[in-house]
């Protein structure tokens, strides 16, 4: 299966990824630079430095990015939020902050470093620039657009739009007015919708007037500030809806043990093809040895069924997130989210004493929806 996303390592303790979508931007802007922006303003460089330079300055554009990105994750540790990652994909960057903020205030320095970040290295490029400009074009040049695009990057973002982080400082603003968190994040999200409009609509505009490209790009920017929008504000709702909630009141308690030495053969004929189980406990009278799905059984070829048992494919307990009956059903989510799975055993003193699926905090969520409690 092709990776969607690469991880790079870690800056100042923080995971920092790739989406693949990046590497259509990386190009994009490069192509741009070297074919358009350095060829007009510099006509006189040879094609090899050309590219160099586009090459030079769409990087250190994604680095400012990654600061850009830094400086949310760094305030947001600071005031005891954790940070999952940061990644950077097609339309910039965002640090993966687990929780909301607890106040508006730690909402407004979340939101505000970011942009203040851009426009710092916004002058820090235009003094460089300064400084440079009689002794090297080429790194006048690559200053100049550094210092614009961080510019233009910390203007756009402190547009009133959430989940922009102008947008969370309007939530911030709007929260600590009425100091009901639900209710700013629904009128920031509504006017992040109302931007996005405005996106679309120029971009189409833009489109119609001869300018192709840059209109299909810029409602295209729209497309995703209005997905983003809904996105935030339906997030905002599922932690009300599983706020004080937790794992025992939708963990599903019939947990037979599949003995070790039964065969997958034996355990499809009778198990899988016959329920609607897809994941199943495996143990015998000492307690649980691991969980067996059907992705485990999958990468067994058929022919060696029959001859196979559930204790050689199973993934054992100790690799296993697990969690407790009183585990937040949020942090159960959250959990899932992270490891890829879903499904997590429940553990109550070190006995097995439940699962929670995917499918219980679908119908939980979905169920409370519907009757509005």
């Amino acid at each position: 299966m092709f990776k969607t996303q690469f991880r790079l390592g870690k800056i100042l303790g923080f995971p920092v990824r790739i989406d693949a979508s990046w590497l259509i931007v990386f190009v994009w802007v490069t192509w741009s630079l070297a074919s358009g922006y350095l060829p007009r303003n510099h006509p006189e460089w040879p094609a090899a430095t050309t590219w160099l330079l586009a090459v030079v300055a769409s990087l250190l554009f994604f680095g400012s990015v990654l600061l850009h990105e830094l400086g949310h994750a760094v305030v947001a540790r600071r005031q005891g939020t954790s940070v999952q990652d940061i990644t950077l994909f097609m339309f910039g960057g965002v640090a993966q902050i687990t929780d909301e903020p607890t106040t508006p205030q730690k909402e407004l320095r979340m939101a505000i470093v970011g942009p203040l970040t851009s426009l710092v290295l916004s002058a820090v490029f235009a003094v460089i620039h300064l400084l440079t400009r009689r002794h090297s074009e080429e790194i006048a040049a690559v200053t100049l657009f550094l210092g614009g695009i961080n510019l233009s990057l910390g203007v756009f973002n402190l547009i009133p739009g959430f989940p922009l982080d102008g947008g969370r400082v309007l939530r911030a603003i709007l929260w600590r007015l009425r100091h009901d968190l639900a209710w700013a994040t629904r009128w920031a999200s509504r006017v992040g919708q109302a931007v996005a409009y405005l996106f679309i609509v120029g971009g189409i505009v833009r489109a119609f007037s001869g300018n192709w490209v840059d209109g299909l790009w810029i409602a295209f920017i729209g497309l995703f500030l209005d997905g983003a929008a809904r996105s935030a504000y339906a997030q905002l709702s599922l932690r009300q809806l599983l706020d004080g909630h937790v794992v025992q009141e939708v963990m599903s308690t019939d947990c037979s043990l599949l003995p070790p030495q039964l065969t997958l053969d034996v355990l499809i004929e009778q198990y899988l093809l016959t329920g609607g189980r897809r994941c199943f406990t495996v143990g015998d009278h000492h307690g649980v040895l691991g969980l067996l799905t059907v992705h485990n059984v999958r990468e067994v070829p058929k022919v060696e069924w029959p001859f196979t048992h559930v204790s050689d494919v199973l993934t054992p307990l100790d690799k296993l997130k697990k969690v407790a009956p009183d585990t937040p059903l949020l942090d159960a989510l959250r959990h899932m989210t992270v490891e890829g799975v879903n499904q997590l055993p429940v553990l109550a003193d070190g006995q097995l004493v439940g699962m929670i699926t995917r499918e219980n905090l679908l119908t939980f969520i979905r169920n409370r929806s519907e009757l509005g409690v």
